[in-house]
């Protein structure tokens, strides 16, 4: 019998158990002993299947982006009914966050210490689902005049992100502080509709549209648009001063 045949563990075995560690101790301080032992591999193997530490930590990145895209089947891609199909698509996106949050915190883990420095890494997983949902279905309401213009795929996700993630992030401050907790059921389900009611309020509202097709960009953006925004929203520098 080969070394391969004595581990009855997986690999998805391992990353379950990595994915934990990491999104709760840190790079440094989850071991690949206590990973070993706690998910029934031997280093010898876990390094035959993921090489290093740092390698099997990539893999727990690429994991928990991966657990937090909903399947083209729960955003319902053949929906052509603007405001039905974004309601679809927000309630995907946020549920899947509800679904994961230990793939939330790894990504946290990852954003506060620059353990893997993603930043300069190549695209851990391929959004493409998402945004090309979320444009097919923001064109459309442009043009029937149902959403206003200047709102970009990337805008939205990063709407319902920020409030998914804040939920998970937030839950001690929020018990302390308001004495809510954002991560109980009757809480989870009111965050969901703050979710899609402040997507549809900010896609639908009279705000005056810049020029610029999005509220982000990306450098090589930036040069191309820097002569359409609007000045409605200009920040000082000295703010930052």
């Amino acid at each position: 019998m080969t070394a391969l045949e004595h581990d009855t563990s997986t690999p998805e075995d391992v990353l379950n158990i990595a994915l934990r560690m990491f999104s709760t101790k840190g790079f440094s301080d989850a071991k690949l002993e206590a990973i070993a032992k706690h998910s029934g591999m031997s280093k010898r193997m876990i390094h035959y299947h993921f090489g290093d530490k740092k390698g099997l930590y990539r893999r727990c990145l690429e994991t928990a982006v991966q657990r937090l895209r909903p399947s083209p089947e729960e955003m319902q891609l053949q929906s052509a009914v603007p405001v039905e199909g974004v309601k679809k698509v927000v309630q995907a996106v946020f549920q899947t966050y509800v679904d994961n949050p230990e793939a939330v915190r790894m990504l946290q883990m990852e954003n506060l210490h620059h353990y893997g420095k993603i930043a300069e890494a190549s695209p851990l997983s391929d959004q493409s689902a998402i945004t090309l949902q979320l444009d097919k279905l923001l064109m459309l309401g442009q043009d029937s005049g149902a959403f206003r213009p200047g709102i970009s795929a990337q805008d939205v996700f990063t709407l319902i992100a920020s409030l998914a993630v804040f939920r998970i992030n937030s839950r001690s401050t929020t018990i302390n502080l308001y004495g809510i907790d954002m991560m109980d059921e009757d809480n989870t389900e009111g965050m969901a509709r703050l979710a899609s009611d402040s997507v549809l309020a900010f896609l639908t509202s009279n705000l005056k549209a810049a020029k610029a097709t999005s509220y982000l960009t990306n450098p090589g953006q930036r040069e191309d648009d820097s002569n359409e925004k609007s000045g409605d929203y200009e920040i000082s520098s000295d703010l930052f001063s």
